[in-house]
């Protein structure tokens, strides 16, 4: 049985040289079809919570649209596992698809080595904000608190988390975010997102599309991501724990308590 996103089973647990049938939780990655005005645009390996805003927050992500109210409808069918949106508009669907290194075979339209996504943001955090919403962060993670496997993300205003989502893919996570904003009416802009997993060049195009101004993770950067955060004014923070962290580019919006720079 599966309970949002962990999938219940029995496994053999080894305890030295003993072994016992255990009861446990795995979480479910599914291949979901997103098809757009009847047309097919990409398979994705995600886990099955927030699909309406998954489909929502790619097509946002992709370039495909920009905002909410060009969207008519969404759908998910159980049967055929598909999410089907409908545009107000027509939508070419774009023949080239680069995979990227992201877990579960991301895929992007965008050569994101190509694009601008300049971020002006006044937005400043103190060190004991980083590593204070990474803690918090790490408290409401609930299916991988549950199962493991899973990577989150969360949005923040630099003092509360504002939203979470969970997938077993780390872009998919990223797009749910999107979305639940787009649906909610959360402002992305001038907020700081924190992440599970390595931040990849396409998660940070993704990150400054929304015009996220602050990515803090607990893993590493890949360098092209640090390479685009540095010609687009992103603060890049990764191996996020509870007394440090690395700031690998826009250094400037990390203040002492009391700077007012």
């Amino acid at each position: 049985m599966t309970d949002k996103g962990a999938y219940s089973i029995t496994y053999t647990g080894y305890y030295d040289a003993e072994s016992r049938p255990v009861r446990g939780v795995v979480p479910v990655e599914e291949t979901v079809t997103l098809r757009v005005n009847d047309q097919p645009l990409v398979r994705l390996m995600c886990t099955p919570v927030h699909l309406e805003e998954l489909s929502i927050g790619f097509l946002f992500n992709q370039g495909l649209i920009e905002a909410l109210d060009e969207v008519a409808a969404v759908r998910y069918g159980n049967e055929d596992r598909c999410l089907d949106v409908q545009l107000h508009r027509d939508l070419e669907i774009p023949e080239l698809r680069v995979f990227t290194s992201g877990c579960s075979g991301g895929a992007t339209f965008e050569d994101v080595d190509r694009v601008d996504h300049r971020i002006e943001s006044a937005l400043r955090l103190t060190p004991q904000q980083v590593t204070g919403l990474m803690e918090k962060f790490s408290h409401v993670v609930a299916i991988y608190r549950r199962a493991g496997g899973v990577h989150g993300a969360a949005l923040a205003d630099g003092e509360r988390l504002l939203c979470t989502t969970e997938d077993v893919g780390r872009n998919n996570a990223l797009d749910k975010i999107t979305g639940v904003c787009m649906r909610e009416g959360l402002h992305t802009r001038d907020r700081v997102l924190l992440v599970s997993g390595r931040v990849s060049s396409e998660m940070l195009h993704k990150v400054a599309r929304m015009g996220v101004a602050v990515v803090i993770s607990r893993k590493s950067p890949t360098s092209l991501s640090v390479r685009l955060a540095q010609a687009w004014g992103v603060t890049l923070i990764g191996y996020a724990r509870r007394r440090s962290f690395r700031v690998y580019a826009g250094a400037e919006r990390v203040i002492a308590e009391g700077d007012e720079r």
